[in-house]
């Protein structure tokens, strides 16, 4: 199962600010790239909750392909990202 760091979900929570109830982040894979979009739940996904709002979304297919990684906040040379990192 992947995990999400508390500063991970404060990122997405802060994405969520504009969009409306009921819409959370989900996360796609295509051709080993990594994607964040608005959603809403469909039945089947993984939800990740903080502080009772559904804040991230995981398809049972993409759920597979990121087993054991985790997700977080990661410092990058275009400013802080969402990125997952590989357990040590």
């Amino acid at each position: 199962m992947v995990k999400v760091t508390a500063t991970a979900f404060s990122r997405l929570k802060r994405k969520l600010r504009r969009q409306p109830e009921g819409i959370a982040v989900r996360i796609t894979m295509e051709n080993g790239h990594v994607e964040f979009r608005p959603d809403k739940e469909q039945t089947g996904d993984v939800v990740f909750a903080h502080r009772g709002q559904s804040v991230l979304l995981v398809g049972t297919e993409t759920a597979e392909k990121i087993a054991r990684k985790t997700l977080d906040v990661v410092k990058t040379a275009d400013g802080n990202r969402l990125r997952f990192i590989r357990p040590i």
